[in-house]
């Protein structure tokens, strides 16, 4: 008697897992928390500080980031104003200094390890070369 009981539930359990409702990403999105909204915010900046470092190694002179920031910061600030020090950092210039200093310590890294194996560049042309 009491191995039916166990086999009913399992049985029991097992449709219901099979007709609940999706809870991933696939399934209805519903409205985004303010992590995630500070998140994708934060990856953004991320990536146009990026694009302007590399358009100022290149000798142009870009403020993709800082105008990103004007533009999306205010709704920002609305829709989440319980992450007031995340939003005070990236207003104060803080988030974009850290984002410097990583690619400074980046690049510092990076001259150790060409300046230990020389072959490091050859090696890596091979590899560019195969990703082509």
């Amino acid at each position: 008697m009491a191995s039916l009981r166990i086999l009913l539930s399992a049985v029991l359990l097992s449709i219901t897992m099979l007709l609940w409702p999706p809870t991933s990403p696939a399934g209805p999105a519903g409205p985004k928390s303010c992590a995630e909204l500070m998140q994708e915010f934060y990856e953004q900046v991320a990536r146009a500080d990026f694009h302007d470092y590399l358009q100022k190694e290149m000798g142009k002179d870009f403020k993709t980031a800082q105008e990103y920031i004007k533009e999306k910061l205010p709704a920002l600030k609305a829709a989440c104003p319980t992450e007031a020090n995340s939003i005070r950092d990236i207003e104060n210039g803080k988030y974009l200094k850290q984002l410097a200093a990583k690619r400074e310590r980046d690049k510092k890294a990076h001259r150790h390890i060409k300046k230990d194996d020389p072959e490091s560049d050859a090696d890596m042309e091979q590899f560019l070369e195969v990703q082509r």
